[in-house]
């Protein structure tokens, strides 16, 4: 089970520095992924564990825009 701090990294590795993970409860999925910029926050994945919420980032990004 990943931790907060290794989500952390593991979101700065993928988006750089960038990379942001948090903990909240949006539709029941209390984990999200993604990147901020200033005091925005673009979700690019969320679920009910870290690495939920990072395969669901995957996922999107395999999706045609």
């Amino acid at each position: 089970m990943m931790t907060d701090t290794e989500a952390l990294e593991q979101a700065m590795r993928r988006w750089g520095e960038d990379g942001y993970v948090r903990r909240q409860n949006i539709d029941g999925e209390r984990f999200t992924v993604g990147v901020r910029e200033g005091v925005l926050y673009w979700v690019k994945g969320a679920g009910k564990s870290w690495e939920e919420a990072f395969k669901a980032a995957d996922s999107q990004e395999k999706k045609p825009a």
